[in-house]
């Protein structure tokens, strides 16, 4: 005999909406802005897109709630309201959801209490406060410095801040940033660092970019939400502060910050500077005659690639910038960046090494011509 049963049917009605804020108060900002949008209740569906940076709530899935009275408030009484963006390109509107309150971070008292004040268009009332981290020593560029990833150890180190919760670093990477909290006023890096929170572990360093870096005195708000994270089955876990929503309303204050220039050995081929040869090359000029190669990693392997890292010099504004590439079976790729991210790709030169002499060819900037290149160490 054959027996089944049926597993019993439940419908969830659907939740009521909530206000979801993101506003953090930043002395070194020309005004302050802060985020509106809505919870995702699956009552609206939500467009597949890319990001936009001019668009960031729609464009990253999120429900902008437009229309609201946002007021930032001092500890004096005084209100500043924000006047949303709401952007219209094209015909296509853009910013919705994006305040921007007119406080220059000038301004802003370090050590004061802020109130943020929200009324949304349905009636709702949101509220928040953070006390501004006072930072008696602030140093801009006190972190640039050359560092050899092959020997050099980057010490780090800034003045203490009062009424601060904590300190937040963070180091820009091609791979996305690297960050994290201390309660020291120190910090002691390796070349060797690995990236924790890109996808396969790449390193921190990278020989040939320049990567931007900071230390910023933080408060509990900011360091409870960004050190917490939301369940996606209970939607419970991120520790927020917000009166009437969910969210952030904190602050941050930069004590100290650089650019670090990554450099490392170059000790073989294919590392080197290589340099235009405009007499035997074809073609137009391509996008850069000036490039930079380092291994960055060995490969791991007999039929793994080699990784290569380095930077280029723009051929029409000079501009220098991050390169990221391979080395496999005598093939060298070279993927140029744009603004140092690995999803930015401008072009690529595809070639071989023979001696010092590098030949290929670029995807889009040499009009299918052939590019030389001569090495020096």
């Amino acid at each position: 005999m054959l027996a089944s049963c049926e597993i019993g049917k439940v419908t969830i009605p659907a939740s009521v909406p909530g206000v979801v804020v993101h506003a953090v108060l930043n002395p070194g900002a020309t005004n302050q802005v802060v985020l509106l949008e809505q919870t995702l209740s699956g009552v609206a569906s939500v467009p597949d897109t890319s990001f936009d940076a001019a668009d960031p709530i729609a464009s990253a899935g999120g429900l902008p709630i437009s229309d609201a009275t946002v007021d930032i408030l001092d500890s004096l009484g005084r209100s500043f309201r924000g006047v949303e963006d709401q952007l219209t390109t094209n015909g296509v509107q853009r910013g919705t959801g994006v305040y921007r309150v007119p406080i220059a971070g000038s301004v802003l008292v370090l050590g004061a209490r802020y109130q943020l004040r929200i009324h949304t268009p349905d009636g709702k009332l949101v509220t928040g406060f953070t006390r501004i981290p006072r930072v008696d020593v602030r140093s801009t560029g006190a972190l640039t410095q050359t560092m050899n990833r092959d020997h050099d150890i980057l010490n780090v180190t800034w003045a203490p801040a009062n009424s601060a919760r904590t300190y937040a670093m963070r180091m820009e990477t091609p791979y996305g940033p690297y960050f994290l909290f201390t309660d020291s006023t120190r910090l002691r890096f390796s070349g060797a660092l690995r990236n924790l929170f890109a996808g396969d572990l790449e390193h921190v360093f990278i020989p040939g970019f320049r990567q931007d870096m900071l230390v910023a005195a933080v408060d509990s708000n900011f360091y409870d939400y960004y050190r917490t994270n939301n369940d996606p089955f209970t939607g419970s876990g991120i520790i927020s502060r917000i009166d009437g929503g969910i969210g952030l309303f904190g602050s941050i204050v930069t004590t100290t910050s650089g650019t670090v220039t990554v450099v490392a050995d170059r000790t073989a081929a294919p590392e080197g500077r290589y340099r235009y040869l405009a007499a035997k090359s074809t073609g137009v000029t391509p996008v850069t005659t000036d490039m930079t190669v380092y291994v960055e990693s060995p490969a791991a392997g007999p039929d793994l690639p080699t990784a290569l890292s380095g930077r280029y010099t723009a051929t029409a504004s000079a501009r220098v910038d991050g390169i990221l590439g391979q080395q496999q079976g005598g093939v060298i790729t070279l993927s140029l960046l744009s603004n140092q991210l690995s999803t930015r790709k401008i072009d690529t030169f595809t070639g071989t090494l023979h001696g010092d002499t590098l030949v290929g060819s670029f995807a889009r900037s040499s009009a299918n011509g052939v590019s030389y290149f001569l090495r020096t160490p």
